[in-house]
C-alpha cells in the first residue's frame, strides 16, 4: 500500500481549523463547540503526523490496516483530551467563572471510551475501503 506523500485537503482543513478556532474564542462555552474544536484539532494533528511519519512510504497491508485502526483510536482519545483542554482554556480566557458544568465535563470523560472504540472501528473500516479502492485500479 502506497501512502501519499501529502495528505489531500490538509491545507484546507488547517485553514478551516484556524478560522473556527478564532471564531470559537468569543462566544460563551457551548459543549458541542468545544467538542468540534477538539475533533478538528485532533484531525489536523493526526494528518500532519501521518504525513510526516508515513508520507510517501510503501507499507504492507497488515501495517496499513493496523495503522488506520490505531490512528482512529488515537482520534477518539485525543478528541476527548483536547476537548477537556479547550473547556479549561475557555474558562480561563473568559475568567468570569466556569463555562462548563461538572456534568458536561463528566460527560466528555464518559464518552472517551466510546469515541476510542468508534475511532478504532472507523479507522479499520476506512483502511479496508481504501484497500478495496486501490485493488480496483
Amino acid at each position: 500500500m502506497q501512502i501519499p506523500a501529502r495528505v489531500p485537503g490538509l491545507k484546507l482543513l488547517t485553514i478551516g481549523w484556524v478560522a473556527y478556532g478564532v471564531i470559537w474564542i468569543a462566544p460563551e462555552g457551548v459543549l458541542w463547540q468545544a467538542v468540534l474544536l477538539g475533533g478538528l484539532t485532533t484531525a489536523v494533528l493526526l494528518a500532519y503526523l501521518v504525513q510526516k511519519v508515513a508520507g510517501g512510504r510503501v507499507v504492507a497491508v497488515g501495517w496499513w490496516l493496523g495503522g488506520t485502526a490505531v490512528t482512529g483510536a488515537l482520534f477518539g482519545v485525543l478528541t476527548g483530551l483536547l476537548t477537556l483542554f479547550f473547556m479549561a482554556l475557555k474558562t480561563g480566557l473568559h475568567a468570569h467563572g466556569p463555562e462548563f458544568t461538572p456534568a458536561e465535563i463528566n460527560w466528555v470523560l464518559a464518552q472517551m471510551p466510546l469515541w476510542t472504540a468508534v475511532g478504532l472501528l472507523t479507522g479499520a473500516g476506512l483502511g479496508l475501503v481504501v484497500l478495496g479502492a486501490v485493488d480496483k485500479q
